[in-house]
């Protein structure tokens, strides 16, 4: 009798669902066009991060930061989301 083999392949999907009401849309410099904008807290939940750990890693990342002035800070969703 001849050996047998089982193959078993599993595929995984993810879906991110982020609530309109969290994000501003607005000009991205860096992007150079419009895009939606997240707070620290969301884009923490978004990558697994804190807020300080999403601060400290925009630039070696390449996510685009904005101070809208009231002093929050907003991540780029656009960049957030091609590097995560």
């Amino acid at each position: 009798m001849g050996t047998r083999r089982m193959h078993i392949i599993i595929e995984t999907d993810e879906v991110t669902i982020i609530r309109r009401h969290c994000a501003r849309r607005t000009w991205c410099l860096e992007c150079a066009r419009e895009v939606e904008l997240i707070g620290m807290d969301e884009a923490g939940a978004l990558v697994g991060m804190t807020q300080r750990a999403v601060r400290d890693c925009a630039e070696t990342r390449g996510w685009h930061l904005s101070d809208p002035g009231d002093g929050t800070q907003l991540v780029c969703l656009t960049s957030l989301l091609k590097t995560k």
